[in-house]
């Protein structure tokens, strides 16, 4: 019987230990929204809003441009077009989406890469917002 409990409390920290991991960050460069706005002051930094044309345009950060991970193939001609020695701050509306991006970024040689944690929903400060006509 005590060897039975042994086995359901190794296989209940097993589950709890993998669920913890699976919802930890796996890229290591998730950054607060203040970081974000702070990095986004500097010259050799571009701000990328990964999120679809639809999102951005009914709102974006400050000079953000709009590379659509979910339209992989455009999305990898892209950023085949960037300097990879440049800062990229990428953001989409959880933080899901930036992550993905920020991964296939990584292996495309892009080494000075975050995102914003939470996304730009997280987002407190400006929002530029499309012009109404």
């Amino acid at each position: 019987m005590q060897k039975r409990h042994i086995k359901i409390f190794l296989l209940l920290a097993f589950v709890v230990n993998a669920g913890i991991l699976c919802a930890q960050d796996t890229t290591g460069k998730a950054i607060s929204e203040i970081e974000f706005a702070k990095m986004m002051q500097k010259k050799k930094t571009v701000v990328l809003d990964v999120r679809t044309p639809e999102e951005y345009k009914e709102g974006h950060l400050k000079n953000a441009i709009n590379y659509n991970v979910l339209d992989s193939l455009a999305f990898e001609k892209q950023i085949a077009t960037l300097p990879p020695n440049k800062k990229y701050l990428l953001y989409c509306r959880g933080g899901v989406r930036s992550g993905k991006a920020l991964v296939i970024m990584q292996q495309k040689g892009f080494k000075h890469l975050y995102h914003l944690s939470g996304g730009i929903s997280a987002w407190t400060g400006d929002i530029e917002k499309p012009k109404v006509q």
